[in-house]
């Protein structure tokens, strides 16, 4: 075990990987935005692919700068594996919500994540869950309830889009669960590169299902150049960067406390809606983020 944790690299302190989180979040929060501003030109499939390959292109030319290549075995393999959870099923399905609801209501939604990885850690591994945590993703669940149907009412549409971000979050939440017992065993830049090499593989199997190879092809062709360029850069701060900060963090911290920082992703998105989609907080959708965000703090708190 101790020459695995020497080959992922040196532990960060602990002011770097609070640093990273925060880093992490901030591109999350606003890639939502850019992903949102990007699916008005690529369809949902398509857009993951696309920046999914500009994420995996980056990463591993980091990891060849770096020098952090690896060789493939039964480590390395079991790695890249999360990289169904996440960024493959939690990607592709949340960007498919995206396209049916706000980039406020995804980023809302997305901060259960610690509260989910919470009750996972209870319902998976058995480990304690006090009552007051309960309550807390309760209220929480009830906030997201909240800000999904006020989003409703005035889109006059249903909540798909808001249920499809729910179980996306649900599989980041699996991915922050089965990453933590191997983000020491490799450099996080090559962890990274090679859960998203899975993920792009997921990625073009569901445009090769749902669509097709030319349907892609098609889109990239048809579209201008600032989009194209929006996709792409949206793909490499969403995914290379964003999980590239995340597992320096936690390599650090625990998985509670690593998705506890998953709170200042709302933060990002919606002041990146209000100043670019122009989304506006309504009362209700306030409420439900004030709800949400109490609980996560509650519980960071306690």
């Amino acid at each position: 075990m101790t020459e695995i944790v020497q080959v992922g690299g040196a532990i960060p302190t602990r002011r770097m990987a609070v640093a990273c989180m925060i880093l992490s979040a901030a591109c999350w929060g606003l890639a939502t935005v850019m992903s949102k501003a990007a699916l008005s030109a690529f369809s949902p499939p398509s857009l993951v692919a696309i920046q999914l390959s500009a994420s995996v292109a980056f990463l591993w030319g980091a990891a060849a700068v770096t020098g952090k290549g690896c060789s493939l075995n039964r480590h390395t393999a079991t790695a890249a594996a999360t990289g169904v959870l996440e960024p493959g099923l939690a990607y592709v399905f949340g960007t498919f919500g995206l396209l049916r609801t706000s980039a406020g209501n995804a980023s809302l939604i997305s901060t259960t994540e610690p509260l989910l990885i919470l009750l996972l850690s209870w319902l998976v591994f058995r480990q304690s869950v006090s009552g007051r945590t309960l309550l807390a993703i309760v209220i929480a669940m009830a906030g997201v309830t909240l800000v999904s149907g006020a989003h409703a009412d005035a889109a006059g549409g249903g909540i798909e889009g808001d249920a499809l971000i729910v179980l996306a979050t649900l599989f980041a939440a699996l991915y922050v669960l089965a990453s933590s017992r191997v983000a020491s065993r490799l450099p996080s830049v090559t962890l990274a590169a090679l859960q998203q090499t899975v993920g792009l593989a997921l990625a073009l199997a569901v445009v090769a299902v749902v669509a097709s190879p030319s349907v892609l092809l098609r889109e990239i062709a048809s579209a201008d150049w600032p989009m194209l360029c929006l996709a792409l850069i949206s793909g490499i701060v969403q995914y290379a960067l964003a999980f590239w900060f995340y597992l320096i963090g936690l390599r650090r911290l625990s998985p509670g406390t690593a998705g506890l920082f998953l709170t200042l992703v709302p933060v990002f998105g919606l002041l990146g809606a209000a100043l670019f989609l122009g989304e506006v907080m309504s009362l209700p959708r306030l409420l439900g983020a004030v709800m949400i965000l109490s609980a996560l703090v509650w519980i960071r708190v306690r």
